[in-house]
């Protein structure tokens, strides 16, 4: 029996339910329905979360104040990444290389955007996701999809889809390996750690395939104004897409390499996608049609370095272990915070913490962007590329572009946090799991996509809720490996649906203060993944497949 005071929270009620999730409502309400500001709508929440932590989960001061300094101190890594990629982009803007990259890209795939969107919107950010997420794909995405022409909002949501289907095996494995880390099922025999790493495998693949077409639907129904037009003439790239980096995925993961999954995926899509698509007879330039001016490669190399730089930084000091291994022992900032509990009874609590998110900060994606913004400097120099005053204009611009998303990400994350130390998020991931019974399966994604909401983070969702579904699925009797493989999947693809992400996203795109219109997109795409994912988790178990 799925008991919620087991793990030391209130007994369930409708009523306490309701209100645990109050704070979540508010927030989209304000930000969907009264385009209210991020920054506005969660401080408002911030306060609310407060009074019913206090009152109704009898969260004393420490409890509150430990949630809330915890939310602001996760901020850093988001807000540094904001900062630096914006400032990185203003760079290569000053020098004029984005109509050089443009045209080079337009030339590739035969000027054809809906090509240029799924392989610089999709493919490039599942690359650069398997060796450092935490937004870098967004970040680098985002603004290379405006240089070509895209607009801006739109582009922060294709970049946010195109990269979160792969976070499950991205950042070299590290999701997998809190889902294998903290579940019993994958420790009892290498066979069943193999089961949950294919199955999920295969999750992410039907996520990818959901991705392809929601970005389709989006560029459709924002762009062209002719969904159905857009779906059809894309349908072809996006299979393609998916069968070759689904099959590289789950290929690694067989070969027990699920760290480099998400990398060697997002690499064959992006090679076979700009060698092979551009070739097929319906992405063929239109007989007739006037060719434009070809641009060297040369030049464009030239022009692209800031990006090229980026990719060789990262890939050098992430896969290189002695170099990462070094850089890591240099310094690592963290926060202590003592053990807490709830009162009024209640034995909920968190365990003391020596080093709170601990930010070793020359490995921080943030920090890896700086270095590669201050290669590209010295190379568009040495080139003669920057003009002078260019870089004063590129800190003015980041600085404008920036300082509204910073408002946003601090109070929101300070809420997210302050629910999961008060175990308002627990309670109510466990409200869903007490109703639904044997339907359990379909509603799995939806607990995945709460965590991912509230904490920005698909790590963070498998942290909170891994061993609930693993305790609900054997409970049940049903696949331990098919439910653990929808958490992490889902919580994956959530990423797209967080007020965090989509502050970044925003923040990176001067688009600051329209996060409601990010959310209300990627809200719609995240329900439709997850209820897909759910409905063939529940016809897989169905028919006995998993066990």
């Amino acid at each position: 029996m799925i008991d919620v005071t087991s793990v030391g929270l209130p007994s369930m009620n409708i009523l306490t339910w309701v209100l645990a999730l109050a704070p979540i409502v508010l927030v989209l309400v304000l930000m969907l329905a009264f385009k209210v500001s991020g920054a506005r709508a969660g401080v408002i929440a911030w306060v609310l979360t407060a009074v019913i932590a206090y009152f109704i989960f009898h969260a004393g001061p420490d409890v509150i104040g430990a949630g809330t300094v915890k939310g602001l101190w996760s901020t850093i890594n988001v807000l540094y990444i904001i900062w630096s990629s914006m400032f990185l982009y203003n760079v290569v803007n000053e020098t004029g290389a984005f109509k050089v990259i443009a045209a080079k890209f337009t030339e590739m795939t035969n000027g054809n955007k809906l090509l240029q969107l799924l392989i610089l919107g999709w493919a490039f950010p599942t690359f650069i996701q398997g060796v450092c997420g935490f937004g870098v794909p967004v970040a680098v995405a985002t603004p290379l999809l405006i240089g070509l022409g895209f607009d801006p909002l739109m582009s922060v949501i294709t970049a946010l889809l195109g990269h979160s289907w792969g976070i499950a095996y991205g950042s070299l494995g590290s999701m997998y390996g809190v889902l294998t880390g903290l579940s019993n099922y994958p420790k009892e025999s290498a066979e069943n750690l193999m089961k949950v790493g294919i199955w999920g495998a295969i999750f992410c693949t039907i996520g990818c395939l959901l991705v392809g077409f929601c970005i389709l639907h989006n560029y459709g129904s924002k762009t062209t104004k002719n969904v159905g037009k857009t779906m059809a003439e894309g349908a072809v790239a996006v299979i393609f897409e998916t069968v070759v980096m689904g099959a590289t995925l789950i290929g690694m993961v067989a070969i027990s390499a699920p760290t480099l999954g998400c990398f060697a995926a997002g690499a064959v899509g992006l090679i076979l996608g700009t060698l092979v698509l551009p070739k097929l007879p319906m992405y063929k330039p239109v007989e007739g049609a006037e060719a434009g001016e070809k641009t060297s490669w040369g030049d464009f190399l030239k022009n692209f370095s800031g990006y090229l730089i980026l990719v060789v930084v990262v890939c050098a000091i992430m896969l290189i272990n002695p170099i990462k291994n070094a850089l890591n022992g240099i310094v690592t900032l963290g926060l202590h915070f003592n053990a807490n509990q709830l009162g009024g009874g209640l034995t909920y609590g968190n365990a003391e913490v020596a080093k709170y998110s601990g930010l070793k900060f020359f490995t921080m994606p943030g920090s890896l962007i700086l270095y590669s913004t201050a290669l590209a400097i010295v190379c568009y120099k040495s080139l003669g590329m920057l003009p002078e005053g260019a870089l004063g204009q590129a800190w003015q611009k980041t600085i404008k572009q920036s300082i509204g998303s910073t408002t946003t990400v601090i109070p929101l994350t300070m809420m997210a946090m302050l629910m999961v130390e008060a175990g308002m998020t627990k309670y109510i991931a466990y409200g869903i799991a007490m109703v639904v019974g044997n339907l359990y399966p379909i509603f799995s994604p939806f607990i995945a996509l709460l965590g991912g909401y509230v904490t920005s983070s698909g790590t963070s969702s498998n942290n909170l809720f891994t061993n609930l579904q693993e305790d609900v699925a054997t409970v049940l009797g049903i696949s331990v490996p098919i439910i653990l493989s929808c958490q992490t999947a889902e919580a994956a693809l959530s990423n797209s649906f967080s007020p965090g992400n989509a502050a970044l996203g925003t923040g990176v795109s001067g688009q600051s203060g329209r996060e409601g219109e990010i959310l209300a997109a990627t809200g719609v795409y995240n329900a439709i993944q997850s209820l897909v994912l759910g409905v063939v988790a529940y016809v897989l178990i169905k028919m006995g497949f998993g066990m």
